[in-house]
């Protein structure tokens, strides 16, 4: 499944709920007093789930309710921090947990960005962003999916 297609949806959209359904997240996201995200996880899956309030978003794509909680970033975790398990699904465009950086970066090309230790890189893609962290060891750690900055 294509997660990055449900970015940009809001909590209460039969699409979102769809997702949430399918991850057997049955937790409603609440955003905190003086907060702009908040999150939604299931930590034995390793994924988690970043929601915005709609007014805090620099560039939206589309109207949204007042209120609205979007649904901005996903990330997968591959190896196990703090409660997150390992996750076991396909991650997208071909990314592999473990993928050293070299063939990270034939697979998906040069970053458009990247931190100084060259440790966590980021590539533009349709509408959206790819985020990931490599380990110690130059594999990947950590890939994540967002709405642009």
């Amino acid at each position: 499944m294509q997660h990055h297609q449900y970015l940009g949806t809001y909590y209460g959209e039969d699409k979102l709920g769809n997702l949430l359904k399918s991850l057997n997240i049955i937790e409603q996201p609440i955003l905190p007093r003086g907060e702009t995200d908040t999150y939604l996880s299931k930590e034995t899956a390793g994924i988690e789930l970043t929601f915005s309030d709609s007014e805090s978003l620099k560039s939206p794509e589309r109207d949204y309710p007042d209120g609205a909680l979007v649904l901005v970033n996903i990330r997968y975790y591959g190896r196990e921090i703090g409660k997150f398990s390992i996750y076991q699904g396909a991650l997208p465009y071909g990314i592999k947990f473990g993928l050293k950086k070299p063939a990270l970066l034939t697979l998906l090309g040069e970053p458009e960005w990247k931190n100084p230790e060259e440790s966590r890189l980021r590539w533009a893609r349709e509408n959206h962003r790819v985020h990931v962290t490599l380990s110690h060891n130059g594999e990947v750690a950590v890939v994540s999916v967002g709405l642009p900055l």
